[in-house]
């Protein structure tokens, strides 16, 4: 599937691709659109996890929110919507909010963790279970006309130094912001993969759709 992915990845990186494990925390609006991403990029083993359902305000921004999916459980759409894509796909559901009491257990076969939710606390938390396990995390966040993406390796406290207080998150999302934000992050896992130096370690990218600004800035060592 997918052949011409071909043109811009070599075999061996697709093989790799198609090895890495990624699990997608949130599937929410960043969520649904980074998993549909990834999938068309080739990845066919992806574990989502959350416990929230669709409501009716979520039609906004999220790209499987409609009236006939209100009520249900987001990860298992997501998995019904992707494997129409690619039916041999491994889609794994897992209907839970991620923390410290099943952080490790979901996370454990994992090579790339993606950081989609909305809470400042699981983000924080997220960072410390990639570290523990060794592996890196692509953070991204959408505020509005705004948002940033950054990718966390082992030891980098990337997510204590950008958010020192647990602070409540937010939930206004433009789709076009969503968008952008989780292709950035799908390119960011993509990178991983393939393992590419030119990712996002100790920076940040700032997203700022109403004036259509994009700003790298380095982080501290």
């Amino acid at each position: 599937m997918f052949e011409k992915n071909k043109e811009f990845l070599t075999a061996e990186q697709l093989n790799s691709i198609q090895s890495t494990r990624v699990l997608i925390v949130g599937a929410g609006a960043l969520g649904q659109m980074a998993a549909h991403t990834l999938l068309r990029s080739g990845f066919v083993r992806l574990t989502v996890a959350d416990g929230d359902c669709f409501v009716s305000d979520n039609d906004n921004r999220q790209l499987y929110a409609r009236p006939e999916t209100e009520g249900l459980k987001k990860v298992r759409v997501l998995q019904t919507e992707l494997k129409k894509i690619n039916r041999e796909a491994e889609i794994r559901a897992v209907e839970q909010f991620v923390d410290e009491t099943n952080g490790k257990r979901l996370a454990v076969s994992a090579d790339i963790l993606m950081d989609c939710v909305d809470d400042i606390r699981t983000k924080k938390y997220l960072e410390v279970l990639a570290d523990s396990l060794g592996i890196c995390l692509v953070h991204g966040a959408v505020d509005g006309w705004f948002g940033q993406v950054s990718t966390v390796c082992p030891g980098d406290g990337t997510l204590a130094f950008l958010y020192p207080e647990d602070r409540a998150g937010q939930e206004a999302a433009l789709m076009a912001t969503v968008n952008v934000v989780a292709s950035l992050q799908a390119a960011e896992v993509i990178k991983l993969a393939i393992h590419s130096e030119e990712i996002l370690r100790r920076k940040v990218l700032y997203i700022d759709m109403r004036n259509s600004d994009f700003s790298c800035v380095r982080l501290p060592r």
